[in-house]
């Protein structure tokens, strides 16, 4: 299995686990403290507090009308043995496919047991949600 298989195949997994709405599956695939580069300044979570993240973050899709979230992965990269580099694109739909916001995330992902992210850039994802008027 190359690396872009072994990629698309966790991001199929993670979308599949936000879409059921399991936080819990969700977390899991996110090292036991995550990364956050922002524009309003760098934070981390450790897999608790982003796993209660998850929760707010799926309940505030809901209320901007999302049913059915998808990706597209469109770039991946290892970049030292065990550290790869990802790019997806997101679409967020609502009833009828109507489409409600899209954008493009970065990942950094690292593998032990398997392929965690470990960090994430979501600026892409902050700026759809502002245009739309309904800050994170």
């Amino acid at each position: 299995m190359t690396i872009q298989d072994e990629i698309g195949a966790f991001f199929a997994g993670y979308l599949d686990a936000f879409a059921r709405g399991d936080a819990d599956a969700l977390s899991a695939l996110w090292d036991p403290v995550g990364l956050f580069p922002a524009p309003g300044g760098n934070f981390a979570m450790e897999r608790p507090a982003f796993r209660d993240h998850c929760v707010r973050l799926m309940a505030f899709y809901r209320q901007q009308g999302v049913v059915r979230p998808v990706g597209r992965l469109l770039a991946s990269a290892e970049l030292f043995p065990g550290v790869a580099e990802a790019r997806m694109a997101y679409r967020m739909l609502g009833e009828g496919d109507a489409l409600i916001a899209e954008w493009e995330h970065v990942y950094i992902l690292r593998r032990a047991d398997r392929w965690r992210v470990s960090l994430t850039i979501a600026d892409g994802e902050m700026a759809a949600w502002a245009a739309r008027g309904a800050g994170l």
